[in-house]
């Protein structure tokens, strides 16, 4: 899961080119790196108290709705595992879902 760096941009590049087994690249629209991560909510909550602009949010956070950056941060690789241990096919790492519009795969 990318946010800010596409596979051609180190230092991504250079890590997806080490990588040996199965892979799928998806990012989320609005998504900045730090929306898989706990930032995502709570940023919003320190820049309230901080007195943080909307402008400097959206810097660390991007225009994701938190709500929907935490459900994806839960099932998509939570899909990878229950394929990759469980053996269970996961129709959410097959292609696009409609739970799951702002979410995109990248060949």
């Amino acid at each position: 899961m990318t946010a800010d760096f596409t596979r051609a941009e180190p230092p991504v590049a250079q890590f997806w080119s080490h990588l040996t087994g199965w892979k799928l690249n998806v990012q989320a629209d609005g998504a900045a790196h730090n929306a898989y991560d706990d930032y995502q909510v709570l940023l919003p909550q320190l820049a309230a108290a901080v007195g943080m602009s909307d402008e400097e949010l959206r810097r660390w956070i991007g225009t994701l709705d938190p709500g929907r950056a935490v459900r994806i941060q839960q099932a998509y690789p939570l899909a990878f595992f229950d394929l990759h241990l469980r053996h269970q096919r996961q129709r959410l790492l097959e292609g696009p879902c409609p739970a799951f519009p702002e979410v995109r795969y990248i060949p």
